[in-house]
């Protein structure tokens, strides 16, 4: 019996839970720009509000989860599956209408990463299209968290360069201070004055070009 082609790599079945909160956003904002989507889809499929929906629902579970709270732990693991659903339901989908519309293409407008490329035709994506997922989060230690760190996440496609820059005042533009070009998705500060609110934003790099920035991720220093 046939069966429908995996296209789009399921990496995200084995995110941890905070890459997971942040590729949820990084997937609802392309399931709002995707051209296809916005034709209309089925009742079964998760929209970017949906996505977002079960997104701070997991994040709020998460942090109820770390004070010892059972129910919240049970939940958590709960609402990270329906998250896992919600995505492959919509993988699916897309999938599906890739293949009876012969077009390729819909699957690059996704935020996944394409499984089989044989299947796919050579066609080159505008990664400047493509705007970055920024967290940030204390870094923590056996002991509790620990001062003046954090680490920033930022969720982009696969080999896209992202330069970043932190600012404490992000309504001021000449604020925002160059934090250098990052291949690494993880980057970690030390030595950040506590109580004090820092802000980042990242924008990807292709060619000596740069796409537009992400939404500015904030946190308090602890």
């Amino acid at each position: 019996m046939p069966v429908i082609p995996e296209l789009l790599a399921a990496h995200y079945q084995d995110l941890a839970i905070n890459e997971f909160i942040a590729f949820m956003l990084f997937h609802a904002e392309r399931m709002d720009a995707h051209a296809v989507i916005k034709e209309g889809a089925p009742e079964y499929f998760s929209d970017g509000q949906r996505l977002r929906e079960i997104a701070a629902n997991l994040r709020q579970l998460r942090d109820s989860a770390a004070t010892g709270n059972r129910e919240a732990k049970a939940k958590k693991l709960e609402v990270w599956e329906e998250g896992k659903l919600a995505v492959a339901m919509n993988v699916q989908h897309i999938t599906m209408l890739s293949l009876h519309r012969k077009d390729p293409t819909i699957l690059q407008e996704t935020g996944l990463e394409l499984k089989q490329k044989q299947h796919i035709m050579k066609t080159s994506l505008n990664l400047l299209t493509e705007i970055p997922v920024v967290t940030v989060k204390h870094v923590k230690s056996p002991s509790g968290p620990v001062p003046g760190a954090v680490t920033v996440i930022i969720t982009r496609p696969k080999n896209a360069p992202c330069e970043l820059q932190m600012s404490t005042d992000p309504s001021n533009e000449g604020s925002w201070g160059g934090q250098g070009i990052h291949q690494k998705v993880r980057i970690q500060y030390q030595g950040l004055e506590p109580a004090s609110r820092v802000y980042f934003r990242a924008r990807l790099h292709v060619d000596g070009k740069t796409g537009p920035w992400s939404q500015v991720a904030t946190i308090i220093v602890l």
